[in-house]
């Protein structure tokens, strides 16, 4: 969105606007029924426990409390906190909305990749972290930028505090793009490092920053210097004992598993050095079959899904394999959608969601199911009518909120799951969603090609 153009609510104009009405900050803080990062938090649940306004007999009525409409896709997800939406556009505008009407408190410009390659003016893709700063006790918020930055703003007006070095990307090349998330913990924030498709390759990584100044603490790569790969496309989870985990990408065409490339990794929350990994065996069915997904941190594992279409579960304390299950096909070109959303965790079963499966002789695009955490044992799989590449995200009234990013031709959709059973109670608004829904405040917050939605109870 070009400067000067409006956001606009439901058929009501909302202007951005530099400076506005703001927060309070003194007593700011995060509190149970808020969402303040990506996939909830640093362990990567995606569960929010504390909120329970939405439950499966209330699916069913939800009303469309606002839609804010820039005229562009949203792939970010939705971060709720101290009565904002933060959320960051295709455009790359990065933008502070108000969790009761829509409206635009503030902004700010973040950039957007305008090197021709594999997508056209990408903008804001990584979802802000907000959480209170070590030094101040005020609420900023953490977002990465398609300009190669990493920001912190406050959380109040969107004012600058202090901006740091990722990688800056070529004005010529698509190579260097910021898919990850950043995530907060333990004083500082680690963010990973990826290109933008592959065309070139970039030497994938992670870096650690401080939470107080941004000043850059430490790095991790995946391959060796001189070589290029093994990017961290999704984002990193911290476990107990600090520990950082990352899941990397593949290496080049000649060597795709050449140093830690298509990997879980278990790093020094200090040093970033490597304390353990697990290492896919053999070659992967394809070039381009790596981790997308996020890990995510469950009992004394943690897992991700990769796009080979299986969930790998590795031991946290040695990081050996403790269990493998298809959640969906393999990655393939002719469809968008591919295994690369983290899954819910309840504190005993996981949610997924992913690519093509058969179900009782009928083929789906895509799948919600739901598997026990310890095993892998399937409870129950409902088929979708298209693929899931963005994650799925649970309340405590048990609803699953499970958007649809495909290209077939049935509509792409935002569904509502009952997680008890697997049946899909309603869908909302159609449009791409591969953005996080968020339960919070009360409500659900969606965002997809048509716009950012809060949902409330009927």
């Amino acid at each position: 969105m070009a400067a000067g153009c409006s956001l606009t609510t439901g058929s009501a104009a909302a202007t951005p606007a530099a400076s506005g009405h703001g927060h309070a900050q003194a007593s700011a803080r995060i509190v149970a029924t808020d969402w303040p990062a990506y996939l909830d938090g640093p362990r990567h649940d995606s569960d929010n426990r504390a909120e329970t306004a939405v439950t499966p007999t209330d699916a069913t009525g939800l009303t469309q409390a606002w839609h804010a409409d820039s005229g562009t896709t949203y792939l970010a997800s939705p971060t709720v906190a101290d009565g904002s939406v933060f959320i960051g556009s295709d455009t790359g505008w990065f933008y502070q909305l108000n969790v009761r009407t829509g409206q635009v408190e503030h902004k700010a410009f973040l950039g957007y990749d305008k090197t021709p390659g594999c997508y056209e003016n990408l903008g804001v893709v990584a979802t802000a972290t907000v959480a209170a700063s070590p030094v101040t006790h005020r609420l900023t918020v953490y977002v990465a930028g398609a300009d190669g930055y990493l920001y912190a703003f406050s959380a109040a007006n969107l004012k600058l505090e202090w901006k740091s070095v990722v990688a800056i990307p070529s004005t010529s090349a698509p190579n260097y793009y910021q898919w990850s998330s950043p995530t907060v913990a333990g004083g500082r924030v680690y963010i990973g490092v990826s290109s933008e498709c592959e065309r070139p390759l970039v030497r994938g990584g992670v870096i650690a920053y401080s939470q107080a100044t941004g000043r850059k603490l430490a790095a991790f790569y995946t391959v060796p210097a001189g070589h290029v790969g093994g990017g961290v496309w999704s984002s990193v989870a911290v476990g107990p004992g600090g520990y950082v985990y990352a899941t990397t990408g593949n290496g080049p065409l000649t060597h795709v598993l050449l140093g830690r490339s298509e990997s879980i990794v278990k790093l020094d929350p200090g040093s970033l050095q490597v304390a353990a990994a697990w290492q896919i065996p053999g070659p992967p069915p394809s070039y381009d079959t790596d981790f997308g997904g996020s890990p995510v941190i469950f009992g004394g594992d943690v897992g991700a899904c990769n796009k080979d279409g299986m969930f790998y579960a590795v031991r946290q304390s040695d990081m050996r394999l403790a269990w493998q299950k298809r959640i969906g096909a393999v990655y393939s070109p002719k469809v968008w959608a591919e295994c690369n959303a983290a899954p819910v965790y309840d504190g005993k079963h996981l949610y997924l969601a992913g690519g093509a499966v058969t179900l009782h002789g009928t083929r789906y695009r895509g799948s919600v199911q739901e598997r026990l955490a310890s095993t892998g044992k399937l409870i129950w799989e409902t088929g979708l009518s298209e693929g899931v590449t963005g994650s799925p995200t649970l309340d405590g009234a048990g609803v699953l909120a499970v958007g649809t990013y495909d290209n077939g031709s049935a509509p792409d959709e935002t569904y509502l799951v009952d997680a008890a059973t697997g049946r899909i109670l309603r869908t909302l608004i159609e449009g791409l969603d591969f953005a996080q829904s968020t339960f919070a405040d009360g409500e659900l917050f969606t965002a997809n090609s048509t716009g950012v939605y809060a949902w409330a109870p009927g």
